[in-house]
């Protein structure tokens, strides 16, 4: 049985998923990446390692599971009592008094101080709720804001299109692109509910500058760097302006609404993914990847076919070159245990302002997931429907026995 778990090519249909991808060049190109920079085993193990069988979560980094004054987070998995543990545990996280979801290491003021805390762990938890088949103990503020005569528990603005207008135009205008562009996605299933999702399309539409298909008012070629269209004090690198992209077009697509500039954003997210620079967190290289899916999600829902084809020839154009420069700026992420970091140097610390580890030279929950995401990016990229899997059902097999067998957690 071991024998079998350790073997590196069992996975679904072996090495024969890769001919999804009719184009030798790119089918070799995506390949060569999957063999490179994934260790499914090793990414297994390491998962199963951030287990608390004792709570039924995840820890978010081994210094976390570790160190004192941490408890484990929000992500999942499978087996029948290991699922009844993790549905609990997500569900007496929610305030019944406004149905948002509190992680018990923060106290409920700490989480409200940031909006995007608060609101990612919501849809966070209704997602892995409902993908195990459980529901919320009490309404979520989703639905109250939807259900409550227009009521909204946002102190910020009112479900109207003038209150709606104003919250987001004095976010654009007093707020980096970065920080309005996740706050205004964290919020965007909150303004659909409410019926005000196109009210914020409607200044975001106003808003881009169409020579670049992004929302910035400048580009620099000799230094590389894209100018902020608001007045944030320093100018950023194409990776960071992606941040706020592909939120953005992620944003268009829950209203359902055809984004503004798709093909110039398209064509600067190439030249920000070729630039190969690195940068310091691993979103500056998941950002211009995820926006290109983005994109091209919006344009087969929203646009024309003729749209569709020049996203397409953009992509086959560019695209060996640009899988081949993620390898090289992923590969500053990678640790031995086969895990990514949030951070070139390692975990990340706090996220929205809680702790959530110690910083150390490891792999966390965040940079894992972003890495891991990465691969449903570019087969998103390339025009597949469906990404090509990491892992395969004897890792399923292996994740299963780990969690069931996962020792008790003793802090150091």
């Amino acid at each position: 049985m071991e024998e079998r778990l350790t073997k590196q090519n069992e996975y679904p249909d072996g090495e024969g998923r890769f001919n999804v991808i009719s184009d030798p060049l790119v089918r070799a190109s995506v390949k060569a990446f999957y063999e490179k920079y994934y260790d499914p085993e090793k990414q297994i193990r390491w998962w199963a390692g951030l287990f608390d069988p004792d709570i039924g979560g995840f820890y978010y980094a081994n210094s976390a599971r570790d160190g004192e004054g941490f408890l484990p987070d929000l992500p999942a998995f499978l087996g029948e009592e290991l699922t009844q543990k993790i549905v609990r545990f997500y569900q007496i996280k929610q305030d019944k008094d406004d149905g948002y979801f509190y992680h018990p290491q923060w106290t409920r003021d700490q989480s409200r101080k940031n909006v995007m805390r608060y609101t990612r762990d919501q849809d966070w938890a209704i997602f892995v709720l409902d993908w195990l088949g459980a529901k919320p103990l009490y309404p979520t503020a989703i639905d109250r804001a939807a259900g409550q005569n227009g009521k909204t528990s946002s102190p910020d603005w009112r479900p109207n299109a003038n209150s709606v207008t104003s919250y987001v135009e004095r976010l654009l205008a007093e707020t980096s692109c970065e920080h309005w562009g996740n706050q205004l996605e964290t919020q965007a299933t909150t303004f659909k509910a409410t019926g005000t999702i196109g009210t914020v399309l409607d200044v975001l539409d106003r808003r881009i500058n169409p020579e670049y298909g992004l929302w910035v008012s400048g580009y620099d070629a000799e230094k590389d760097l894209y100018y902020n269209k608001m007045t944030a004090p320093e100018p950023e690198t194409p990776y960071g302006i992606f941040t706020n992209t592909y939120k953005v077009v992620k944003t268009y697509n829950i209203g359902g609404r055809r984004a503004p500039g798709a093909i110039q954003t398209v064509r600067n997210a190439i030249k920000a993914i070729c630039s190969r620079d690195p940068g310091i967190r691993l979103t500056y290289i998941f950002n211009p990847w995820a926006t290109l899916g983005n994109v091209r999600e919006n344009l087969v829902r929203y646009g024309t076919s003729g749209e569709v084809s020049a996203y397409d020839r953009l992509i086959r154009e560019n695209v060996v070159e640009m899988i081949d420069a993620l390898g090289c700026s992923l590969g500053k992420y990678l640790h031995r245990d086969g895990s990514y970091s949030y951070l070139q140097r390692g975990s990340k610390e706090t996220i929205y302002s809680t702790p959530v580890s110690l910083g150390l030279e490891e792999g966390d929950v965040n940079g894992n997931n972003l890495a891991l995401l990465c691969a449903t990016h570019i087969c998103t990229a390339i025009g597949l429907s469906d990404m090509i899997p990491i892992f395969g059902q004897h890792h399923a097999e292996l994740m299963l026995d780990l969690l069931k067998n996962a020792p008790p957690i003793k802090k150091k």
